[in-house]
């Protein structure tokens, strides 16, 4: 397992080499002036060859639109459905969150199996026994639910 941390410490991301898996989650209390240059980063980091798979915690980060950076979050939901992940596993923490994944994904339509859960601990399970089915298999796309 590998683990980094961003420069502005916004984000703890560990990489799981055997399970193809990135883990990130937004650092308690961590600024929010800090997300956008944070996720740019996730995303450059999910756009590797290596991740199939990916479970973004975002259950501390801030409310993004109320602080006016409701763009931020808009420009992640897209860059996300482009990825070429097989899986991703989102912990959110408001029901607007979860909202806005629901109206992106309705128009962005990834092509991996995206899906939301309330903890960690869930969404980590849910990656690890229904990853065994994609390994070496083609991406598909499943519903958004909770």
């Amino acid at each position: 397992m590998m683990e980094v941390e961003t420069l502005e410490n916004a984000l703890v991301v560990r990489y799981e080499r055997n399970a193809a898996l990135l883990h990130a989650q937004w650092q308690f209390l961590a600024a929010p002036h800090w997300a956008p240059s944070a996720l740019r980063s996730l995303l450059t980091a999910l756009a590797g060859p290596r991740v199939r798979a990916c479970l973004l915690d975002l259950q501390h980060m801030p409310d993004l639109a109320s602080l006016g950076q409701g763009h931020t979050e808009y420009h992640l939901l897209l860059q996300l459905a482009a990825l070429p992940l097989h899986q991703l596993a989102l912990v959110l923490k408001t029901d607007r969150q979860h909202e806005a994944v629901l109206a992106a994904a309705s128009q962005l339509m990834p092509s991996f199996e995206v899906q939301v859960f309330d903890d960690a601990a869930t969404a980590l399970d849910w990656l690890r026994q229904t990853g065994e089915g994609y390994r070496g298999g083609p991406a598909r796309r499943g519903p958004l639910s909770n």
